[in-house]
């Protein structure tokens, strides 16, 4: 009977390592859904209030599944641990990560080898971290953003979703196979309106861009998408070749 109990409320209480797939539900949708957690192993310390799921870990809620090698969350502190093959799906969203951490139902940091597709965006990188009130991530090593049609790849990002705005800093490079342009630059800031092509990308630090075999090279160079228009804020340089204006 002891044993039936704590397995209950181990359950329950597991219910915050579902904190990930909330990413489409509001803070008051996470108390009111069931979850189901199947693991080979369940284990709750009252001292620590700490749960613990260990092997072949699966945690349903809706249609929101998430699986793993271990999970683990803290009572006290509401921080959830998902590690060791990290899968998270759901009809919106797609997340693989070695690692997956999240705070206070708002915070989440994925890290190792992540990947992960939201409706119509991917994300890539060695560490993903996500705030879900501002819909807004930050993309660390090995960067790579995909939005709208467009592709940024760079060491750091800043993704701002709703606004289709990304900032790229260090070896960055943008694909826009709708265009013909690809970019490479030092610093890069993407906006556009959402499903309208009207993206402007502001490039700086050791600017080279090409679209249609012709070229540019500078330092601070503005590009709209929406006519293909250049501008250059520094001393540039611009190889035209016949009938590609």
């Amino acid at each position: 009977m002891m044993q039936y109990i704590r397995s209950k409320i181990l359950t329950a209480v597991l219910a915050g390592v579902m904190l990930i797939p909330s990413l489409g539900m509001g803070a008051e949708d996470t108390h009111t859904s069931s979850v189901s957690v199947t693991a080979d192993t369940l284990v709750y310390d009252g001292k620590t209030q700490v749960a613990t799921a260990t092997g072949n870990v699966v945690i349903v809620r809706d249609q929101a599944t998430m699986t793993g090698n271990q999970a683990s969350y803290n009572l006290e502190t509401a921080e959830a641990d998902m590690e060791g093959n990290v899968a998270v799906q759901q009809p919106d969203m797609q997340l693989n990560a070695d690692k997956v951490h999240s705070t206070n139902r708002n915070y989440i940091v994925a890290t190792g080898s992540v990947r992960g597709v939201y409706n119509d965006k991917k994300v890539n990188g060695d560490q993903v971290e996500y705030y879900l009130d501002k819909d807004y991530g930050i993309v660390t090593g090995n960067g790579y953003l995909e939005a709208q049609g467009s592709q940024m790849w760079a060491d750091h990002i800043d993704a701002w979703f709703k606004e289709v705005r990304a900032v790229g800093q260090g070896n960055v490079h943008i694909e826009s196979p709708a265009d013909n342009l690809t970019a490479y630059a030092k610093q890069a800031v993407y906006t556009q309106t959402p499903n309208v092509n009207d993206g402007v990308i502001h490039l700086t630090g050791d600017v080279h861009a090409a679209q249609k075999g012709n070229t540019l090279n500078g330092d601070n160079v503005v590009i709209r998408l929406a006519d293909n228009s250049v501008q250059t804020m520094t001393r540039s340089t611009v190889v035209i070749l016949p009938d590609n204006n």
